[in-house]
């Protein structure tokens, strides 16, 4: 398996466009960092794509924690 280096373009072309697309589509959620809104929600999309048997398709998903989504305010 190859590694990305972060801001790195995928040598695939279809895997690349897809990983604009994804990102483009993240980032019109309007969610933002940390969850409080705005214009940037993800900064990048990498795709690897790996053979595997067809009953072992692996995913993975980096979110952030819980906690750190969530604000509060006392008045």
């Amino acid at each position: 398996m190859r590694s990305l280096e972060i801001g790195s373009v995928n040598t695939d072309p279809e895997m690349a466009e897809l990983e604009e697309a994804i990102l483009n589509e993240v980032n019109k959620l309007g969610i933002g960092a940390m969850g409080m809104g705005g214009t940037k929600t993800a900064l990048a999309v990498h795709i690897e794509s790996n053979p595997c048997h067809i009953a072992s398709l692996p995913v993975s998903v980096n979110v952030q924690c819980h906690s750190s989504r969530h604000t509060h305010i006392t008045l």
